[in-house]
């Protein structure tokens, strides 16, 4: 009996040294991650070539790693038994904060204390100063918008011993500012606003964008500003009791619970809001009409995400109410501003909104001399404030020739 339970068990484990490969090979390929957000490895294809350099073989293992049949159940319980059972405050560089934030693992090698080196940051306070001086030559205005990121508003929730960051965080927003004071560029730093009321919580606890809190009052504050600093034609922000809200019932897919395969359990929901007093419009996304400012699932029971606002990043959306007593406004920046588009709107002719990290047809400054604008703001996160590349870079490394 007991030679007979060992070669159960030598069956069962080449069973699955052999069916599992089998099945994985098999199966569907999925092109991309939606959990990861990257692309997942393909097959390799042989040549003699790879095989003598052991190329071949290396690319198998990688192709085997990201397709293993039953991938993404393996994950899940290895995230769930290391959150639930080990009770680990680290998971896929997800750290498991304090009150429920789901906040990004940063240390001194990552990406961001890359980006934003004092020599970048100075760099890209220059950059703004030389923005701003050749649309007052034009007769047009200027404002940089500062908004924290998510994790640098909520860093005091990191664990104590996985706070490295903070630094980071703290003089990222002083160098920025302290050299745009220097330089006399025009500025909203939103980490002051936010800070006025911290009885307000602006940003969802599993997503690194702000929330409709968040967004809600960007939107006021760069409406307020420019209509007391810049132009006196732009209507005043409209207030929460010219808006009808909405709660969206969906559950909430937010970006950082994504990246730990949605195992963190969440009660957030989305909310979205249309002004009471509607104003006609067209919109135009890369070109092409489409009237949608929120874009909605039909099935309440739907997984949504943040890409609710505006259908996530586009790389050029024009939106015209047609109304020439109004100024024409230019936004420039990441995902940021898609949740304040849909009011932004309603006190312009014509508000367009670049993406700088998708938009290739020509440089920022000719966009600015094809069309332009009386207003240019700037959106950024405080993580990307020394980011020289795509929303950073105005004169278009990335034009397509």
């Amino acid at each position: 009996m007991k030679r007979f339970g060992q070669i159960i068990l030598i069956i069962m484990f080449l069973s699955i040294i052999f069916i599992i490969p089998m099945l994985t090979k098999l199966q569907k390929n999925q092109a991309i991650s939606q959990f990861e957000n990257r692309k997942l490895a393909e097959a390799p294809v042989f040549t003699e070539t790879s095989l003598l350099n052991g190329e071949y073989f290396g690319k198998w293992e990688t192709y085997l790693s990201d397709h293993i049949y039953g991938r993404n159940a393996w994950i899940k319980n290895y995230i769930t038994m290391n959150m639930l059972v080990l009770g680990k405050e680290k998971l896929n560089d997800i750290v498991i904060g304090k009150k429920g934030f789901l906040l990004p693992f940063l240390n001194y090698d990552d990406k961001y204390y890359s980006i934003n080196k004092e020599e970048n940051l100075s760099k890209m306070a220059e950059q703004l100063k030389e923005l701003q001086d050749k649309l007052a030559q034009k007769g047009g205005s200027f404002y940089f918008v500062g908004v924290p990121s998510q994790a640098s508003y909520h860093k005091e929730e990191y664990p104590k011993q996985l706070q490295i960051s903070n630094n980071l965080m703290y003089k990222t927003e002083q160098l920025l500012f302290d050299k745009l004071d220097q330089l006399d560029v025009s500025y909203i730093n939103m980490n002051n606003v936010f800070r006025n009321k911290p009885e307000i919580e602006y940003y969802y606890k599993t997503d690194h964008h702000y929330n409709f809190e968040g967004a809600y009052a960007t939107y006021y504050e760069i409406i307020k500003t420019v209509k007391q600093k810049v132009d006196q034609r732009v209507q005043p922000p409209l207030e929460k009791a010219d808006l009808d809200i909405v709660t969206l019932p969906n559950p909430f897919g937010g970006s950082r619970n994504r990246q730990i395969y949605y195992m963190f359990p969440t009660q957030e929901k989305i909310k979205i809001a249309y002004p009471k007093n509607k104003i006609p419009y067209e919109k135009f996304n890369n070109g092409k009409p489409d009237n949608k400012l929120y874009y909605l699932s039909e099935n309440k029971a739907a997984m949504i995400n943040y890409g609710v606002y505006m259908g996530g990043d586009w790389a050029e959306t024009v939106i015209k109410t047609n109304n020439d007593m109004l100024p024409n406004l230019l936004v420039f920046g990441d995902s940021f501003t898609n949740a304040i588009e849909p009011l932004l709107y309603n006190h312009f002719n014509e508000t367009r909104i670049l993406d700088l990290r998708y938009y290739d047809k020509m440089s920022l400054y000719e966009y600015i001399d094809k069309y332009k604008p009386d207003i240019v703001l700037m959106l950024r996160d405080d993580l990307n404030y020394g980011n020289l590349e795509g929303n950073g870079s105005f004169k278009g490394k990335n034009i397509k020739n």
